[in-house]
């Protein structure tokens, strides 16, 4: 018979979890994007603390100690996946459990990397005030590993849930989407937790409206000779503005096709496509449409 297995705040966590990893992967790189790939960060940190608390005072599956299995115990349960024995688990397998420890582990190191990359190159988030131009440059690097290799072991966990799927004849994702699986009654959740799915989702919710609705656009209003200023060395007297590291970072795939154009003709010439540059403020969506179509070629 079906019973309950996977709370209903778990599931949240679970689909949300995963589709802030894809926003914040899709819109990274894209000045265009940056307000949705930071939020997507911040929503993942904010769903990864959630997790922690929810992995000790959760439902009888979402627990840790329901999966606290030793990496010998995952290896071994691989080995017998591949030798056809394994058995079926109604809450996390020993080697399930450890792709989530890795993934909440490269979830962290992503979103802190995040954090200090944003505030070293754009001069926003709570670490501003802390971190020089020249270390967010270097996190950039970090964060950049660090996401792709939690892309990886994205990959390798669709991977393995393919196979449980397929070897155990249940269809695993419809079951974090129903919370529902085959199984005795007394192995069943006592309680789907509604209320704490509830208020998560208000927490979301409310954290959506705070970020677009004004944190968003203060962030965005700081001028360019603030993110320019703050990426100069002391030591150094740049002659133009193209010289400094904010604005080549900014430009650095840009092809000299662009720079080229009758619409462009110079690096000099902001306003070609930063409609409101005489305002201090180079927003991507002011680029002209003739200009983002040989970026698009790059």
């Amino acid at each position: 018979m079906k019973i309950l297995v996977w709370d209903l705040p778990t599931r949240l966590f679970h689909w949300l979890f995963a589709a802030s990893f894809v926003v914040a992967y899709l819109s990274a790189g894209e000045d265009n994007w940056l307000d949705v790939h930071v939020f997507s960060g911040y929503l993942m940190l904010v769903l990864l603390g959630f997790r922690l608390v929810w992995g000790f005072v959760g439902g009888r599956y979402a627990r840790f100690s329901s999966f606290r299995f030793s990496l010998g115990e995952g290896l071994g349960y691989l080995k017998q996946v591949l030798a056809g024995s394994a058995r079926r688990h109604l809450g996390h397998n020993p080697a399930g459990s450890w792709a989530v420890y890795l993934l909440l582990g490269l979830a962290f190191l992503a979103g802190s990397s995040g954090l200090v990359t944003l505030a070293g190159q754009e001069g926003q988030g709570p670490l501003a005030a802390w971190v020089p131009y020249a270390s967010g440059e270097v996190f950039k690097e970090a964060h950049e590993a660090v996401v792709n290799a939690m892309l990886a072991m994205v990959i390798l966990h669709l991977a393995g849930v393919a196979l449980e799927s397929w070897r155990h004849r249940e269809n695993l994702p419809r079951a974090m989407l129903s919370g529902s699986k085959a199984g005795a009654p007394e192995a069943a959740a006592p309680s789907s937790r509604r209320f704490s799915a509830l208020f998560l989702v208000a927490a979301i919710v409310a954290g959506g409206l705070w970020y677009f609705g004004g944190a968003a656009v203060t962030a965005r209003a700081h001028d360019a000779g603030y993110k320019i200023n703050r990426s100069i060395d002391p030591r150094e007297t740049p002659v133009r503005i193209t010289a400094t590291p904010y604005w080549k970072g900014k430009h650095e795939y840009i092809p000299a096709s662009v720079w080229h154009s009758p619409r462009v003709g110079s690096k000099a010439n902001c306003v070609a496509c930063h409609q409101n540059a005489e305002r201090g403020l180079f927003v991507g969506a002011a680029i002209p449409t003739d200009v983002t179509a040989k970026l698009a070629m790059r």
